[in-house]
């Protein structure tokens, strides 16, 4: 059974994987397009699609952490897991500044180098996707404070249901006029609800699927896999709707935080989870080069920028998809080369 489990969450993690390069192929040149455009929409589609993919990852480390069958002690979480994010966010800062400072063209003085790389990258300036390692240490570090309440399933679902209401229904509804709206902001703001807010909330809801879901029946898989669609062509028709409104791109439920990402990450995991994944070899080897992908996958898209490629050389439903695939290709495998490496494979 455990077996099964771990094919499952490889399988996550790859969709999980893609839907990150994803989410920044398809943002690259979004703003750019006509918002009444069919390339724009069918643009805009691809990467509210792929904002699910953070939230899944986040699933599925709580899904392995919070797990009784993973005994994690403090030291191991802080030194060896938190400790070893933290130098990544660190030294992979270092990189992309010294990408971006080798093509500044600027002189190799001491002063240059403290003031373009080091500083830039201890006030974490240069690069967009690395927010995604303090985010996890923080939820690493509070790990032995939950691990002990995440064992009961009651108040788990009890959390979770804070958690959706506090921390995903209401900020959702905040995003739209409303009757009396100003009082429920209000409200909302004068109340601390910092522990139902932010990915706590989808480190748990994956540990919560992962440990005490029961096995589902054909038929509600059916309804969920419906609701899947559902919240997702929901997303996609609001964000057009109000990209075409004002004229320019809206975000307004392109956010982890909003209903529709809610379900549409809790289906996608439930789905998965009742896929019959036998354990491959190149599942699991696909799933142990997701973090390094995850890592160094701009690097690859911008020099495939810089050699003339986007996602405008051809319609957006073939153009996204392609260079998707070959980010995410070629990436792949870069890391596999850098793995065989040992110094260098502990930075992926």
């Amino acid at each position: 059974m455990e077996k099964e489990r771990t094919a499952y969450l490889d399988l996550v993690r790859i969709i999980a994987c893609v839907m990150v390069v994803g989410v920044h192929v398809s943002a690259l040149c979004l703003e750019t397009l006509d918002v009444r455009s069919v390339n724009f929409k069918i643009m805009n589609g691809f990467d509210c699609f792929s904002i699910l993919g953070v939230p899944l990852f986040v699933m599925i480390s709580g899904s392995l952490i919070l797990s009784e069958e993973h005994f994690y002690g403090v030291k191991d979480l802080y030194l060896k897991k938190a400790g070893r994010l933290a130098v990544l966010y660190f030294f992979w800062f270092l990189f992309y500044n010294t990408v971006n400072f080798i093509e500044s063209g600027a002189a190799w003085n001491f002063e240059n180098i403290k003031q373009e790389i080091v500083l830039e990258s201890l006030l974490s300036r240069g690069i967009y996707h690395l927010w995604f390692l303090p985010m996890m240490i923080s939820l690493y570090l509070i790990v032995p404070f939950i691990k002990e309440f995440t064992k009961d399933r009651e108040k788990c679902v009890l959390f979770l249901l804070l958690f959706f209401g506090i921390g995903i229904v209401l900020p959702t509804a905040l995003k739209f006029e409303f009757p009396y709206k100003t009082i429920v902001a209000s409200l909302y703001g004068h109340f601390p609800n910092v522990m139902f807010l932010g990915y706590i909330g989808y480190f748990i809801l994956g540990h919560t699927l992962h440990e005490f879901l029961p096995e589902l029946k054909p038929k509600y898989l059916g309804i969920v896999a419906a609701a899947a669609v559902f919240s997702f062509a929901v997303e996609v028709y609001v964000c057009n709707f109000y990209s075409e409104k004002t004229g320019e791109l809206s975000i307004i439920l392109n956010d982890t935080m909003a209903v529709n990402a809610f379900v549409a990450c809790t289906c996608i995991f439930i789905l998965c989870k009742h896929i019959e994944v036998k354990e491959h070899k190149w599942l699991s080897k696909g799933a142990s080069l997701t973090f390094g992908v995850y890592l160094l996958h701009p690097f690859i898209l911008h020099l495939l920028n810089l050699a003339g490629l986007d996602t405008l050389f051809a319609p957006a439903f073939l153009a996204v998809p392609a260079v998707v695939v070959l980010v995410a290709a070629v990436t792949a495998v870069l890391v596999l080369i850098l793995q065989k490496a040992p110094v260098l494979r502990r930075l992926i």
